[in-house]
């Protein structure tokens, strides 16, 4: 028999954001949608501080190693794909986290990842962080992130708002997760620190607020009524500088997905794909 003709294009995959759409703002080192084109980093090299941008694939597939030779990569700007234009970056070199070390890319369980800190190095103030929001995001708020954690100990913040405390996966000091988007309103949770891949979901909703680390509930309650005023990934708020005492994330960050909704019934659907796609 002849073989039907007709030209076969490969059925692209859909992405996290087109099967639960409506994000605030999304971080990551893959694509998160089939119509998302733009790059996900932009890069600076060690060597001669040139900028490059790199979509997903230039990160995956050699591109953005090639582009920093022998030497290093630091993230400037880390894309929104949300659609909203919220990119999250730095200007100032000494702030920039890593994405590629001696022309490796930095991985986490096999995938790419961006280092913020290896160390407690308080006044380093690695991190990236978007412009103010012209209108802040009122809670509930629903963020999920995929990130390592290097070290426990000492106070650590893989996000927070701009000038607003948001934060959430925070030691208070007391060894313990925790969340707060009011200063003098911190629920800490009992689950100790952990070294290792995590997958937190955090729903900010005032008194009906919680928290879930790898798929299991670790902390509910009041945590302040603050609105998202804008975000701060890898360390604490605040402009230009954020506030001392040490509360740099301690390891990487893969995935950052920001709901300005309570996306409790949707919540297994994200967080199945983010286990799935970062083997947590």
């Amino acid at each position: 028999m002849p073989m039907n003709n007709r030209l076969l294009v490969p059925r692209k995959i859909p992405g996290l954001l087109d099967l639960v759409p409506g994000a605030a703002a999304a971080y990551s080192l893959r694509s998160l949608s089939r119509s998302y084109a733009d790059p996900v980093v932009t890069v600076r090299r060690s060597s001669d501080d040139a900028e490059e941008d790199f979509t997903a694939a230039e990160v995956a597939d050699g591109t953005l190693a090639a582009f920093c030779g022998a030497g290093d990569g630091f993230v400037k700007q880390w894309w929104d794909q949300s659609g909203n234009e919220r990119h999250a970056s730095n200007t100032t070199t000494a702030q920039q986290p890593k994405i590629c070390s001696s022309g490796t890319i930095i991985e986490s369980d096999g995938k790419p990842a961006i280092q913020f800190e290896t160390t407690n190095a308080s006044g380093t103030y690695i991190r990236l962080q978007t412009a103010a929001f012209s209108v802040a995001i009122s809670q509930p708020v629903t963020c999920f992130m995929v990130c390592y954690q290097l070290a426990t100990g000492d106070r650590q913040t893989p996000m927070d708002g701009r000038t607003n405390q948001f934060m959430f996966a925070a030691d208070f000091g007391q060894g313990v997760y925790g969340m707060a988007s009011d200063p003098g309103v911190v629920l800490n949770s009992t689950t100790p620190l952990r070294i290792g891949s995590a997958l937190f979901s955090a729903y900010f909703d005032t008194a009906s607020s919680y928290m879930r680390l790898n798929g299991a509930g670790i902390l509910s309650g009041t945590i302040g009524a603050n609105a998202l005023d804008g975000i701060t990934i890898g360390n604490i708020r605040g402009t230009p500088t954020p506030i001392s005492g040490g509360y740099s994330w301690i390891g990487t960050i893969q995935e950052l997905i920001i709901y300005p909704s309570d996306q409790s019934a949707n919540r297994e659907r994200i967080e199945g794909d983010l286990a799935w796609s970062y083997s947590v």
